[in-house]
């Protein structure tokens, strides 16, 4: 294992925990609202999440250019102080110019590189696992894999995440095998890891089956909550925590209908004015704005109560 490789195993720690997900606010013209990122960005920052992930899914990373996935990673890692941002850094077209956007992606002043399969590659894992190999071991930062939707197919199978972890340095994924199965799988193939849970159905299972972290849709608009949540899993108040886990559940339902619109709107009617505007042509339609009208309500009940 190379020394960087262990310099990397030895931060995993500071990214344990719950990962506040950034969307991207857009002007009607669709151009990035920067003045208004950076406010979102600081409410974010004001629950106190663990960590930041900028440039992510709900992002829409795979709309924004290399030039605006830079800024965006920029911008928050500029305001978040003491608190670790990462962003995704492969997301040009052409695999082999991905080592040079890693690169530039680390000097932007994030904490850590998220790692997403290009394009089919995860159909050869021997393939995928030489990938992200190479990619770790250039890297000047910790790495974390995502098994992003965005990519088919996406999984990685455990073993080859075990031997990324143990060999490689690799300090964690983002699993969407949203199988009990799968994340068990993970966590076992790897305990020096940090597996992410990104599921809500199974939140508490992967959480008091190892998961030492979150990375969910949820967190865009309702970090507070899974903060709560979080919390209280440590705390050992099961309690507690499966009443949050309810509610995370239902929010992560109603985001379903025109994601990440939905979330924009949330964000919107919690004190940050950002448009249900995507790059994507998501939309937010008037069942899906009551539905989180209705959410809220029932949140700010049960966040009085906890």
């Amino acid at each position: 294992m190379s020394i960087q490789a262990s310099a990397n195993g030895k931060q995993r720690e500071r990214f344990e925990g719950v990962h506040a997900l950034l969307l991207t606010p857009f002007a009607p013209s669709k151009e990035i609202d920067w003045s208004l990122y950076d406010r979102y960005v600081d409410w974010q920052l004001s629950h106190e999440p663990h960590a930041l992930f900028a440039v992510c899914g709900s992002s829409e990373m795979e709309c924004l250019t290399l030039q605006e996935r830079l800024e965006l990673a920029r911008r928050a890692a500029a305001r978040a102080g003491r608190t670790p941002v990462v962003a995704a850094g492969n997301v040009q077209a052409d695999p082999d110019e991905h080592a040079e956007e890693l690169q530039r992606m680390a000097e932007t002043g994030v904490s850590g590189i998220v790692l997403i399969p290009p394009g089919s590659m995860g159909e050869d894992q021997s393939r995928i696992e030489y990938y992200f190999a190479r990619l770790a071991e250039q890297s000047p930062l910790p790495v974390f894999l995502y098994e992003c939707p965005l990519a088919s197919p996406r999984l990685v199978e455990a073993a080859v995440y075990g031997r990324l972890v143990s060999q490689h340095g690799v300090a964690g994924i983002k699993d969407t095998t949203c199988t009990p199965e799968g994340i068990r799988a993970k966590i076992e193939s790897a305990t020096g890891g940090i597996v992410f849970q990104a599921n809500m159905s199974y939140l508490t299972d992967a959480v008091r089956g190892g998961a030492r972290g979150i990375m969910a849709t949820t967190s865009t608009a309702a970090a507070d909550v899974l903060l709560a949540y979080w919390r209280a899993e440590q705390a050992g108040d099961a309690e507690a925590a499966d009443r949050l886990h309810e509610l995370l559940v239902f929010l992560d339902g109603v985001l379903g209908k025109g994601y990440p619109a939905t979330a924009k709107y949330l964000a919107s009617l919690r004190g940050v004015p950002m448009e249900p505007l995507t790059r994507k042509g998501k939309s937010a339609n008037e069942s899906a704005k009551r539905g989180m009208a209705v959410w809220l309500r029932a949140a700010e009940r049960m966040m009085k109560e906890t």
